[in-house]
């Protein structure tokens, strides 16, 4: 088989390029047709249980590395992986409260930034609050929770109220 004739299925081609491009429909010649998918830069995770948390880090496409570390130990804790999530940079995008809620449709919301003036509703840090139709937890930015065990906990007490652990 020469690499020019390589047929992958459309279920291949999704995977593929998921956050690129998707299949749509078949043209007339029984070959399917292809058109963009606009995901928004900044946003990683197929978000799976629609566990969104966001966070605004500037220096980074999404977290340092010990940050990311931290991230995954936490939904590895709580019996996810970032299948199961949407890991938002705001940096990164700039998305609106609405856009975020419309694109993702949270039913766990998780803000772990300072600046919390993005967010429609006032949230005190580290209160779970019941919003109307998801659960939404505030935090510090999580390079200020990993250095505290106090917080991190708060944080789990929380998480296992919000999934029911």
């Amino acid at each position: 088989m020469e690499f020019e004739n390589i047929q992958l299925t459309a279920q291949q081609l999704e995977e593929l390029y998921s956050s690129h491009l998707v299949i749509t429909e078949k043209a007339n010649n029984s070959k399917p047709e292809v058109k963009a998918k606009t995901i928004s830069s900044g946003i990683t995770g197929k978000n799976k249980k629609h566990f969104v948390w966001v966070v605004d880090e500037a220096a980074y496409p999404f977290l340092s590395d010990a940050d990311f570390q931290l991230l995954s130990e936490v939904i590895t804790a709580c019996k996810m992986n970032m299948d199961d999530i949407a890991l938002v940079n705001l940096a990164q995008n700039n998305m609106s409260f609405d856009e975020l809620q419309n694109q993702l449709q949270p039913k766990f919301l998780i803000v772990s930034f300072l600046n919390k003036s993005w967010l429609p509703v006032h949230a005190n840090s580290y209160t779970l609050q019941q919003q109307q139709g998801y659960q939404q937890y505030t935090t510090e930015a999580l390079e200020i929770m990993r250095n505290d065990k106090v917080k991190k906990s708060k944080l789990w007490l929380a998480l296992k109220q919000m999934l029911g652990l």
